[in-house]
């Protein structure tokens, strides 16, 4: 019952925004416009977007988009995250299973808590991006090597399950997937040995799991445009992930840690815990996997926040078993924990004059979304922000529970989540008001109008307005097609137009502008 509880609070937190929170972002974009096109032409491989297959990613997430959408018959972003928060809610019972099998039921529960409350993981549980499936497959792929580790030689519902995981990971992610493999290989390596790998049938596992790839495989390799995919092209994916030459990458795991916070700050006991423990026997497989899986995500050129979500997790695993384990409540962790929620707690009133006092920003930001918020809101997160390190930091006084103080802390984020879920909705809506924008000049679209962009257009146009944008090759060419009378549609820059309004043809007119975070953008048609 607890868990089905914890599972519906989850789900509840990570729908708020659904429906309200605009899709900005071109990735999202793209894959949304992917499900519609599954809707319009069935399962065809590959998939195409402004009449251009697309290659980069195999087909699952988007094909589970256009099923999310079936009942609509169309694709939005009302129905389009749902597959990612179907994948977060199946993330967060993995993490428990892994918690309750290596340490028991308290462990699982929390770490199913510490996981759930984390803000970055809550950001990603409803964007639609295939990284929360992606991080979906790889835990419970953890779960089933874990039991198979568990009961030599592996039951064959076991290896079963470990090979569908790693082949859904390959339906959705393509060939990153396959850090599965050297991860298993070193889970296994310390826990019985790499003489006994040959008990998971590696060879028969991998064959399976090429053979099912096979069908989008097939079609992505026969198309032209192949050389340029990361799906199918190993050297490709390379160039994207490795190639230190020609991208500079930034510091490795920044983005995902700050993500991870408060909880990152948790890591720091953790690491002592597990010098202090004498359990950490049971916990070696999974560290094995971490490791593994952190030093490859370290070599990528590209290091985002959401690539960090398979490690997650783990993360939420470790700082879950530090603080249930028996070894939790030495002296030193206590002391450490109780300097952790003391400086939490110091850091409030800096954020509570900033959020209380702070006028209203002019120009968007990412702190605008709460310095907009009304001012019951405010003092609600000022409240919880207070309330809940202060709670915590009395139950690890008084009942000496590091496992009690991280349950309230957790309890606390949860709230904070659920009261900004409206706020941060609204500051998306703000920041991209492509919904706006699209209906104010719908009722001005010609249904069979050609919309051409220059330099380039984000996917959302063609997302909101319903139709397919044709980019200019070259400046000049629409440089002509401004002097010439008014054809079709043309969306441009603002400071595009601007300079050159003088030389257009008198018949073309500004019928609509938007401003996309930090980018305007005006579209072009018929004087009326």
């Amino acid at each position: 019952m607890l868990l089905i509880a914890l599972l519906s609070a989850a789900a509840i937190v990570y729908a708020m925004p659904v429906g309200r929170r605009p899709i900005g972002i071109q990735d999202e974009a793209r894959v949304v416009l992917l499900a519609q096109d599954t809707l319009r032409h069935g399962f065809r491989l590959p998939a195409r977007v402004r009449d251009a297959p697309y290659l980069n990613k195999p087909p699952l997430f988007f094909w589970s988009v256009a099923l999310a959408a079936l009942p609509a018959a169309h694709a939005s972003d009302r129905n389009a995250p749902i597959p990612s928060i179907v994948a977060a809610l199946a993330t967060l019972l993995g993490v428990f299973a892994i918690g309750r099998q290596v340490a028991g039921i308290e462990t699982g529960f929390l770490a199913l808590a510490v996981l759930g409350s984390s803000p970055g993981f809550y950001l990603h549980s409803h964007e639609v991006l295939p990284d929360m499936m992606f991080a979906a497959w790889l835990t419970w792929a953890l779960v089933f090597l874990l039991r198979g580790l568990g009961s030599l030689p592996p039951r064959p519902t076991y290896l079963a399950g470990f090979y569908l995981c790693l082949a859904g990971a390959l339906w959705t992610k393509g060939l990153p997937s396959l850090m599965v493999i050297p991860a298993g290989v070193a889970a296994v390596a310390v826990t019985i040995g790499v003489r006994k790998l040959l008990l998971f049938r590696p060879v028969t596992g991998l064959a399976l799991v090429v053979l099912t790839a096979l069908p989008w495989v097939i079609p992505y390799a026969r198309t032209p445009e192949r050389e340029s995919s990361q799906a199918v092209s190993v050297w490709q994916a390379l160039i994207w992930y490795l190639d230190h030459v020609r991208h500079h990458p930034s510091i490795p795991f920044v983005d995902g840690l700050v993500d991870f916070l408060p909880w990152t700050l948790w890591l720091v006991p953790a690491a002592i815990w597990w010098r202090l423990t004498p359990e950490r026997q049971a916990y070696r497989p999974v560290l094995a996997w971490t490791a593994v899986f952190l030093f490859l995500l370290g070599l990528s050129v590209q290091q985002r926040a959401r690539y960090m979500l398979p490690v997650l997790p783990l993360f939420a695993l470790f700082v879950a078993a530090s603080v249930t384990a028996a070894a939790s409540r030495a002296r030193s962790l206590l002391r450490i924990h109780a300097t952790i929620l003391v400086t939490l707690l110091a850091t409030v009133p800096t954020v509570a004059v900033w959020l209380l006092l702070a006028p209203r920003p002019t120009v968007r930001t990412w702190m605008s979304a709460f310095l907009s918020a009304a001012p019951w809101e405010r003092a609600s997160l000022v409240g919880l922000v207070i309330l809940g390190p202060a709670i915590a930091l009395w139950a690890l006084r008084v009942h000496r529970s590091p496992s009690r103080a991280l349950s309230w802390i957790a309890a606390t984020l949860t709230f904070v989540l659920l009261l900004g879920a409206g706020i941060y909705s609204a500051r998306q809506a703000s920041a991209y008001p492509i919904r706006v924008f699209a209906d104010h000049v719908r009722v001005s679209l010609e249904r069979d109008a050609t919309v051409i962009a220059y330099p380039d257009a984000s996917l959302v146009f063609d997302l909101y307005l319903d139709r397919s944008i044709v980019e200019a090759p070259n400046r000049d060419t629409v440089a002509r097609r401004l002097e010439s009378e008014a054809a079709g549609l043309v969306v441009l820059r603002a400071a595009d137009w601007a300079s050159w309004r003088r030389s257009a043809h008198p018949s073309w007119c500004s019928i609509g502008d938007v401003t996309l975070e930090t980018r305007s953008f005006v579209l072009l048609g018929s004087c009326r």
